[in-house]
């Protein structure tokens, strides 16, 4: 997803301690892993929602091409019945 490198990362480091200061280091860590852990949890919930919206729809989906397919089989079987006849 995110291409970091050491670079990228060493010049993220340097500018979060240059903005915010050694002293609010620990607030700031804490608080951006505290927003990226809600965010991986929140994007697995939503994830697994569609999931299970996705498998409730292909279920719903195989019962009713079971029933046209039954009705398919009931024509064929009276038109080849009104044929042998």
């Amino acid at each position: 997803m995110f291409d970091f490198g050491f670079n990228e990362l060493l010049l993220l480091s340097i500018l979060i301690i240059v903005f915010f200061g050694p002293k609010e280091l620990p607030v700031v860590l804490r608080a951006i892993h505290n927003f990226f852990s809600k965010l991986w949890v929140y994007s697995k919930e939503i994830r697994t929602s569609i999931e299970s919206l996705v498998d409730d729809v292909d279920v719903t989906n195989q019962r009713e091409i079971k029933e046209v397919e039954k009705e398919i089989n009931s024509f064929t079987k009276n038109i080849n019945d009104k044929n042998n006849e």
